[in-house]
């Protein structure tokens, strides 16, 4: 019977140290993209795999990892998701995946769950927790918190500069010539979230214009009847900062209901920058944020705790980049 190959057998193939081929293992992102293609190529055609088990009672860890998400219907946090799931797979990590909903009590019981399957560390999405529950759970478990911007000391942040972010969608359709712009995103009062953030960066500019901000807050269920004030109300020549994508593409579906046009009436702005939304058909004009930058910071910053190498809190904001398309293109028709 052959022998299993190891670590030496993948670093001869790949024509790096044993050394770099554990760092690939462990996810580590000191190791460069082409030394990392490398070696994952070499793995794959020896049949490579860790041995979890011993590594796990070696270094007295289960290699779980608990990724609980509060927003189950947004293709940018199922995309997140599968990021964080790559990189737990490349790092010989397990990761349990615990959709909650807009749910405090399910949020609490999935990493009280979580946490006596020892876990060794969680990535909460989006959390609802207020900050003093999130704290007692990083006291005895490592935690990220990813798209909410406040947070305990004890727990690391990676998010995207939502105020800014809403800043560039608001000043995108005043650009535009737009004579109203108003506000429609999600009645979630959380500390820190985007929800919030998102609107106040729409709410500085409209202000700073002299104006008053209009902003419509919903729930879920209520944002096509928002969608339908709104256009009721104000009608050709208004622009709509939209809290995420999904919101601007109902936007977008009841137009017809008033003989709007995308773009020249109506323009819409996003955020989120989803696959779906870029879709020729919508062409939605969006917020990027680094989906794989967010996905892989938390990943190292998780490692980072769990393997001890720090214990001050980081909080990581990254920029974000607004991506014209045809649903404001009276600012391409303008400019041209």
């Amino acid at each position: 019977m052959a022998s299993r190959p190891t670590q030496v057998d993948v670093a001869v193939l790949a024509g790096v140290s044993r050394q770099t081929v554990s760092l690939v293992v462990r996810d580590d992102p000191r190791v460069s993209q082409a030394k990392r293609q490398a070696v994952r190529h070499a793995m794959q055609e020896l049949g490579y795999h860790a041995n979890l088990a011993a590594r796990a009672l070696a270094s007295k860890r289960t290699r779980f990892i608990g990724i609980v998400l509060s927003v189950m219907d947004n293709p940018f946090h199922s995309h997140l998701v599968e990021l964080i799931r790559q990189h737990c797979e490349t790092a010989q990590l397990i990761p349990f995946i615990a959709p909650v909903g807009e749910n405090t009590e399910e949020e609490a019981t999935a990493i009280t769950r979580f946490t006596e399957l020892n876990v060794d560390g969680l990535i909460l999405i989006s959390p609802l927790l207020p900050e003093d529950e999130i704290q007692k759970i990083a006291s005895h478990t490592p935690t990220v918190l990813v798209t909410r911007n406040v947070g305990p000391d004890n727990a690391d942040l990676v998010h995207t500069d939502d105020v800014t972010g809403g800043r560039a969608a608001a000043q995108h359709l005043v650009d535009a010539g737009y004579s109203t712009v108003v506000f429609l995103g999600y009645d979630r009062p959380v500390p820190g979230d985007s929800s919030v953030l998102r609107r106040l960066g729409y709410e500085q500019v409209i202000t700073e214009r002299g104006e008053n901000p209009v902003s419509y807050l919903r729930r879920k269920e209520g944002i096509t009847a928002a969608a339908r004030d709104i256009l009721g109300r104000f009608g050709s020549d208004t622009g709509i900062v939209c809290h995420n994508d999904m919101i601007a593409i109902e936007v977008i579906g009841v137009l017809g209901e008033f003989g709007l046009t995308l773009g020249t009436d109506v323009g819409i702005v996003g955020f989120d920058n989803t696959q779906i939304g870029s879709l020729p058909a919508i062409s939605l004009t969006s917020i990027d944020q680094q989906t794989e930058e967010i996905a892989r910071e938390a990943m190292v910053f998780l490692s980072e705790r769990i393997e001890g190498k720090r214990t001050e809190r980081k909080n990581l904001s990254l920029p974000s980049t607004l991506i014209p398309r045809d649903s404001t293109a009276r600012v391409t028709l303008e400019q041209g």
